[in-house]
């Protein structure tokens, strides 16, 4: 016979495990969907996969999200049954007690420290799944702690640890389990969840048991996203809006310190499940697929997230030719127009660099190359950690050639040297060109080498004889004057600005 419990799990199981595999055969629908010579199907947008995806990985956060709460509310529960626990409450309370009376007798402080130390043993086989447990009495004053951190013999009531979360749950005089969201605790240096345990002996309410949740425990598990790709992740956030796992995008700590958008975070809690497209926090477009999880009184909402750019960009990869014509079509039909005002100059040192030839500004220099015409010129920037200025002559391999590899040293020394890996998505490319000869096998080798299209623009101009490329590190300008053989358009200046962006040109064929 299946006990309720058992068939229960079972169950879940069996929902979890079709779930997942329905997420599957979407995912092997979209590697085998029909295309029409090389167009992609229209029979379903890039984004609804992109939604498939991000769903099938919400959901298995939110299962393992919850696996765990159940798990420490169960062992919090427990705690408070525990004669041991109890036993050593009731203990410890004495022991206070005789400590700020004068000093206990000499064989109840041996037989005392005795029970600590089995008890600390008791607490690695039992209850490590929590950082601490606090000994509170009704009168707020920590009593005891395993770990003896800052807030042994304090009193939670009393000067700035009256205004925590904790203190504030406590003066309440909960009779029954209560739980304290994630906060910065001061005691630990860290932030920190408390399930709060009434303790009862002979009936009498003695104060609380306070089990001390370690913020690594949920980081741990929203770390790594590895199917939703470079720009994906997935992060919990509280109702005030506070990430509370690290973000894998950033050099420093997130947790309780990276804040959403307010309109964002308050939508997905209203909506409670669903899929948004939004601005994130990086300040990139990007879409999501969230859930609200509740937990004795708390809510958090569960975001899974990729870069709408990486989106396009895949599928850009999937139907290179038929797109590649698409950018080509666009931009002949819209080059590069207007003409802008030319940058001030200065007397800062001008450096030039020649063909087949990049130079990296990195110290305020002012890269400039001459006579881009049948050659390419390509502008590599992260505003405040470097610029590249490369002039490709056509024996490069952009070309279709066997010859020099310019492009790819420069994206060598970029990844491996420049930035990390988290970075990638700050750097910038500007090609400039006059002609086709080049374009596409360029945008390839970017994408192919770890960049999105929308990191990729492209000013061209038939008309021109050629290119002066000029770029200002220290203001992070480019300035492109495109030089014409008829006199009355003898020059025309463009910005870095004014490039088109190639992400935009693939989604606008996209249909988006």
């Amino acid at each position: 016979m299946i006990k309720a419990s058992g068939l229960k799990h079972r169950l879940h199981g069996i929902t979890f495990s079709i779930l997942r595999t329905g997420s599957l055969l979407l995912s092997l629908l979209l590697s085998t969907a029909p295309v029409l010579g090389d167009s992609p199907s229209a029979m379903y947008s890039p984004y609804d996969w992109a939604f498939v995806r991000l769903d099938n990985s919400r959901h298995e956060k939110v299962e393992q999200l919850r696996r765990f709460c159940d798990r420490i509310h169960d062992l919090a529960a427990r705690a408070r049954d525990d004669d041991v626990l109890l036993r050593f409450f009731e203990l410890n309370a004495k022991c206070y007690a005789l400590r700020q009376s004068g000093s206990p007798p000499e064989e109840f402080t041996r037989k005392t420290t005795e029970f600590r130390k089995a008890f600390n043993e008791y607490y690695i086989q039992n209850w490590l799944a929590f950082y601490d447990i606090l000994f509170v009495d009704r009168s707020g004053t920590v009593f005891y702690t395993i770990r003896r951190d800052a807030n042994y013999e304090q009193n939670l009531f009393e000067g700035p640890p009256s205004q925590s979360p904790l203190a504030k749950c406590l003066k309440e005089v909960p009779e029954g389990e209560a739980f304290v969201d994630f906060c910065f605790y001061e005691s630990s240096g860290e932030p920190a969840a408390f399930l709060v345990e009434p303790v009862h002996i002979r009936g009498e309410h003695q104060g609380w048991m306070v089990l001390q949740c370690a913020i690594n425990k949920i980081n741990s598990i929203f770390a790594g996203s590895e199917t939703l790709g470079e720009t994906g992740e997935t992060f919990l956030v509280n109702h005030q809006g506070y990430m509370l796992t690290e973000s894998s995008f950033e050099g420093q700590s997130t947790i309780l310190e990276k804040k959403l958008s307010n309109d964002n975070v308050q939508a997905k809690f209203h909506d409670g499940k669903g899929h948004r497209r939004v601005t994130d926090y990086r300040g990139f477009a990007a879409l999501t697929s969230f859930e609200v999880v509740e937990f004795l009184g708390t809510s958090w909402l569960v975001v899974a997230k990729v870069d709408e750019a990486q989106v396009t960009t895949e599928h850009y990869k999937q139907h290179r030719h038929y797109y590649a014509d698409r950018i080509v079509e666009h931009l002949s039909a819209m080059p590069t127009g207007g003409t802008r005002e030319e940058f001030p100059t200065d007397d800062r040192k001008t450096i030039r660099v020649d063909m087949d030839e990049f130079v990296k500004a990195d110290h305020g220099e002012i890269l400039k190359t001459l006579g881009v015409s049948t050659c390419t010129a390509i502008v590599a920037t992260y505003p405040g950690k470097f610029g590249y200025l490369a002039h490709i002559s056509p024996l490069d391999r952009i070309y279709g050639t066997d010859g020099s590899n310019l492009l790819g040293h420069v994206t060598k020394k970029i990844r491996t040297y420049d930035i990390y890996k988290y970075e990638r998505r700050r750097v910038r490319f500007v090609i400039v060109v006059r002609h086709f000869d080049s374009l596409i096998n360029t945008v390839d080798k970017l994408v192919d080498d770890g960049f999105l299209l929308s990191q990729i623009s492209v000013l061209y101009h038939p008309e021109a004889r050629c290119a002066n490329v000029t770029y200002d590190y220290s203001q992070d300008r480019i300035s492109v004057e495109w030089v014409f053989d008829q006199p009355q358009t003898a020059v025309c200046i463009h910005h870095g600005d004014d490039g088109r962006d190639l992400a935009t040109i693939v989604r606008t064929s996209m249909g988006e």
